[in-house]
C-alpha cells in the first residue's frame, strides 16, 4: 500500500487550507490541552498492484498540552477493490520549537476491502515523524514520513509487508 503525494491534488488541499485557515484564527489555542484539530490530505497511492486516489481526514483532541489522540479515515478511490482505512493515533508535538513544530506518532489501523475477490481485511501498525510549518497561528502544513507494517502479512497477497512513505497534510487547530 505504497503512497505517493499527488502534485495537483496536494495543491488543491493547500489552496483550500490557505483559504480556510484565517477564518479559524480567533479560536486557535495552539497545541494546548482542550484544543481540537482537523487534518486534510489528498494524495495518490498503490495497493495490490493498482493505483488509487486517496482522500483522507483526521480529527484530534489535545488531552494534555502537546499530546493528541486522533482518529483518521482514508478512502482509496479510482480502482477495484475499494479500500477504506480507519486509523486511531496518538501524537506528540514539540510546540516549544520555533519556527517549525516536530511531531512523532504511533498508530494502528484497520484496512477494509470492498469488491469481488478481495483479500481479507487486515490490521496495520506503525509510526510517523515529521514537522509542522506554520501558515498562521492555527494552520500548519505538515511534512513527514510514515512507517507501516501489516500484521500477520501474507507475502502471497502483499508484495511488501512493511512500507515507508511520505505524508503531506494541512493541520488546523480550533
Amino acid at each position: 500500500m505504497k503512497k505517493r503525494l499527488a502534485g495537483t491534488g496536494f495543491a488543491v488541499v493547500m489552496a483550500f487550507g490557505l483559504w480556510l485557515a484565517p477564518a479559524q484564527h480567533a479560536m486557535a489555542q495552539g497545541f494546548e490541552k482542550g484544543t481540537t484539530s482537523a487534518t486534510l490530505m489528498l494524495g495518490a497511492g498503490q495497493a495490490l498492484g493498482q493505483s488509487y486516489t486517496i482522500i483522507s481526514g483526521r480529527f484530534g483532541y489535545y488531552f494534555v498540552s502537546d499530546f493528541e489522540a486522533a482518529v483518521g479515515f482514508e478512502a482509496w478511490r479510482g480502482n477495484d477493490p475499494l479500500i477504506y482505512k480507519i486509523i486511531p493515533e496518538l501524537r506528540y508535538v514539540y510546540s516549544a520549537s520555533k519556527p517549525f513544530k516536530p511531531y512523532l506518532s504511533l498508530f494502528v489501523s484497520r484496512t477494509l476491502y470492498q469488491g469481488a475477490g478481495t483479500p481479507e481485511d487486515v490490521n496495520t501498525y506503525g509510526g510517523k515523524a515529521g514537522l509542522y510549518f506554520p501558515l498562521n497561528p492555527n494552520a500548519y502544513f505538515g511534512l513527514g514520513i510514515i512507517y507501516e507494517r501489516i500484521e500477520s502479512c501474507d507475502p502471497a497477497v502483499y508484495r511488501d509487508c512493511s512500507q515507508t512513505y511520505p505524508e503531506g497534510s494541512l493541520h488546523f487547530l480550533f
